[in-house]
């Protein structure tokens, strides 16, 4: 390329087809997202039960992410990324045929949505790692910043299609197309050459399982006070994904609350979306500084507790009210994961740096696995009101008491051109 003329990342064919064919799949998922939590509400009527799905999509990438991560160290992650989205098709067609049969119970689709979730868990290492190989590596920083951006929007689209689709078409309409989603990123991905040295992105030697990631990160973060700011990092983000992430898979509560539609729970978790996109202009302002960044994700934890009272007091407000409280989640939620992941890529040195991003997202999971099942008890126990009040609470506190906490500073280490993607 040369030096006075710099090519637009749109004028590369691969990153074309690859970007626009996981779009189409992220869209499906969030299509998926509204039909299943929708189908379980509907089918059982208890907020436990949505949480017990949450936890069984979530369950296994605490285990598939390190190990999707380390398959690409042995295998090709082109053929690896396309056998892995023909095996998230088949559960999800299964969905669908069952459902067109009547055949669908609450049990098989957990069983099923268990069994999609394992591919799915391995495939994102996979998939995250083939984007940015779809150009030069010049243009790679610019290909991950589109990325993120096409994520929330497509939680925007996808959700409200969803909505649609499962009120107009049924259940097994979204299924369907989720699955024709996964076939399509999967024959797109077959037809796509990538850069030659992405065979190269996962470095050898630097596959260990996740106790290894925990013994190796702590002896290197042990040093210049490192630890502290992850310790830091890690309560904040737990405490946002244990009782503010879980509403986007609980949101069937407020609608069925509210005698709602399946078009309203699109629009309301769509609305997430829309706060994201938003806050994202705001982070790409924000100073690259740990302190700052630490300030950014306390001040996510504010706005998502906003968010979450704004839900609460929907009962009264009704929609207008409910979407302005599902904006104001993920506005914070975007400052949160951003701030902590940014924390992770920029602060920990490059020898534990990816192991310590593969537990930042075991860390999130579990959290969100977890906080979906106590909050789905917690609603059928108490109530919406009560349960969104006290996670706002706890949330506030863990805010307040973060802010109060001095962060001591930690010199970056050196990472030359790199910079984090949400």
């Amino acid at each position: 390329m040369n030096a006075g003329h710099v090519r637009s990342i749109w004028s590369f064919p691969a990153f074309r087809r690859v970007f626009f064919a996981k779009a189409v799949s992220a869209a499906g998922s969030y299509m998926q997202l509204v039909a299943a939590t929708w189908y379980v509400f509907h089918l059982t009527g208890n907020a436990t039960s949505v949480g017990v799905l949450s936890a069984l999509a979530l369950g296994p990438a605490m285990v598939g992410g390190p190990l999707g991560g380390a398959l690409v160290d042995r295998f090709d992650p082109r053929r690896l990324a396309v056998v892995l989205c023909l095996l998230q098709a088949l559960p999800v067609a299964a969905m669908a045929v069952l459902d067109r049969t009547g055949e669908l119970s609450l049990w098989s689709f957990y069983a099923l949505v268990f069994v999609g979730a394992i591919p799915f868990s391995l495939n994102q290492p996979v998939i995250t790692l083939m984007t940015p190989y779809t150009v030069p590596v010049e243009c790679r920083q610019s290909a991950l910043a589109l990325s993120s951006m096409m994520f929330n929007l497509t939680r925007l689209g996808g959700a409200i299609a969803g909505g649609f689709t499962v009120e107009q078409l049924g259940w097994g309409a979204a299924f369907a197309a989720n699955a024709a989603s996964y076939l399509l990123l999967a024959v797109v991905l077959a037809a796509t050459p990538l850069e030659s040295d992405v065979s190269q992105a996962a470095r050898p030697g630097r596959s260990g399982g996740v106790r290894d990631g925990i013994r190796d990160a702590r002896r290197t973060m042990s040093e210049s006070g490192l630890r502290r700011v992850i310790r830091l990092t890690a309560i904040g983000v737990a405490v946002f994904f244990t009782f503010i992430a879980p509403i986007e898979q609980l949101m069937p509560t407020v609608v069925d609350e509210r005698g709602m539609t399946a078009s309203a729970l699109g629009l309301l978790i769509g609305a997430i979306g829309v706060g994201a996109v938003l806050a994202n202009p705001i982070i790409g302002r924000t100073s690259a500084f740990g302190d700052h960044r630490r300030r950014l994700m306390i001040a996510g934890l504010f706005l998502a507790a906003a968010g979450m009272i704004g839900l609460a007091l929907a009962h009264f407000g009704g929609l207008p009210t409910a979407l302005a409280g599902a904006a104001l989640v993920g506005f914070g939620w975007e400052f949160v994961f951003v701030g902590g992941q940014s924390t992770v890529a920029l602060d920990v040195p490059d020898t534990v740096r990816g192991r310590a991003m593969g537990l930042f997202f075991v860390l999130v999971t579990a959290t969100a696995a977890l906080g979906a099942v106590a909050l789905g008890e917690a609603i059928d126990i108490f109530g919406i009101m009560a349960t969104f009040l006290g996670s706002a609470a706890v949330v506030v506190l863990a805010a307040v008491v973060l802010l109060m906490v001095d962060s001591p500073r930690v010199a970056r280490p050196p990472s030359p051109g790199f910079t984090a993607a949400a």
